[in-house]
């Protein structure tokens, strides 16, 4: 078995592996092959010189922690049914993680089909997103007091000036160019859904809308807006689908402004679903990024085995003193830290998912208060958000 970076000569097989695996429609599958698929990031397995697995690295931009980092969201985990149960995927993912590591990552994210697979190899459980199912008739009291129009590719600084705004106040969103909005406008067109703009009177946008329609049901995949009478009467525009739909499904940010703006919430079904995953890829890199919010404190030592990346095991010494923040890394020894943390729990500190006292209270652990009090200022829990489909 040989893993390795995939070359220009492998699309056909690649390309098989994942119609074989993923059977997503030839207009789907081609959007993505023409528009995002690179074999620059991809990664495969080949067994007797043929390739009967692949990884695929797309590369993307996220806001964390109020800095621009550089990813890869791993797509396309795909396996030939032939070459299953032989351990290949646990070499692809050693292969990818060190691959992600050498490319000075610092975090990598991904959307599992089953949280199980990947939780060993370090990825937990980061974003979550809130699935609305509401009856369509539920949405009658809302009012058009927005102009609508049906988006088209000149709108695509409007759609990402709208995407930004709506999403400052969070963390860890991707970050859009007029690039992501081509493939989005040819991904609308592969599965028949459309996307159509909020307008006000003064032909100020502020909001927009995704969506698609079948069996009887819209299904809502992104809703953007930068004020609540733009959210108002998107919903009223959903409304007056209702002589074609009786259900509207709406995917929403954990911030759940449906539920305060609808009459009767409990008439609605509202769904917290576990979304992507994230995993701290260079964690000496994560740990000297933190911002410090409170200068308070004399120093903490973090404990950190990976099993996978083998330059991120060791102990990190975390301190501030004479105006500075400094961070330097030992051997990894658990006996001479204050706290011992997985990387699967680091992740999720580093993403401002959980804090730490999530994380000791899931753990059962004890530590000492002036611990605790410096570990709840350098990780900091937040409404996160990312909503990609790659």
């Amino acid at each position: 078995m040989n893993t390795r970076i995939a070359t220009d000569k492998d699309y056909n097989q690649i390309r098989k592996i994942w119609t074989y695996c993923f059977n997503e429609g030839k207009d789907i599958e081609d959007c993505y092959f023409e528009n995002k698929y690179s074999y620059l990031n991809t990664i495969v397995s080949e067994i007797e010189g043929e390739v009967v697995s692949s990884i695929h690295l797309n590369q993307h931009t996220i806001k964390l922690n109020d800095k621009e980092e550089k990813v890869s969201y791993v797509v396309g985990v795909s396996t030939l049914p032939e070459a299953r149960g032989k351990g290949i995927m646990k070499n692809m993912m050693s292969f990818a993680l060190e691959e992600m590591y050498n490319r000075n990552q610092n975090v990598a994210i991904l959307m599992p089909i089953d949280f199980r697979l990947y939780r060993k190899f370090g990825f937990e459980n980061c974003y979550d997103m809130i699935e609305q199912k509401i009856n369509i008739n539920d949405l009658s009291n809302f009012r058009l007091n927005r102009n609508f129009k049906k988006a088209k590719i000149s709108d695509i600084e409007t759609l990402i000036d709208i995407y930004s705004k709506s999403n400052k106040r969070l963390n860890g969103y991707a970050l859009r160019d007029e690039k992501r909005y081509k493939n989005l406008f040819k991904e609308v067109e592969a599965d028949n859904s459309q996307i159509y703009i909020s307008y006000d009177d003064n032909m100020a946008n502020d909001g927009y809308l995704v969506y698609s329609i079948s069996d009887n049901k819209i299904f809502v995949r992104e809703i953007y807006f930068t004020n609540t009478e733009s959210l108002k009467s998107m919903l009223a525009f959903l409304y007056n689908h209702n002589t074609q739909c009786e259900k509207v499904i709406i995917m929403e940010d954990i911030r759940n402004i449906l539920n305060s703006i609808l009459s009767n919430p409990k008439t609605s079904e509202s769904v917290l679903k576990p979304f992507m995953m994230g995993r701290i890829i260079n964690m000496y890199n994560c740990l000297k990024n933190i911002d410090i919010y409170n200068k308070d404190f004399s120093g903490i030592i973090i404990s950190i085995k990976d099993e996978y990346i083998i330059n991120n095991t060791g102990n990190y010494h975390l301190e501030f003193k004479s105006g500075k923040y400094e961070l330097n890394k030992s051997e990894y020894d658990p006996k001479k830290s204050d706290i011992d943390l997985n990387i699967n729990q680091m992740s999720q500190l580093i993403f401002g998912y959980k804090d730490i006292e999530d994380i000791l209270e899931i753990e059962n652990k004890e530590i000492k208060e002036t611990e605790l009090y410096t570990l709840k200022n350098l990780f900091i829990k937040k409404k996160n958000h990312i909503n990609e489909y790659d």
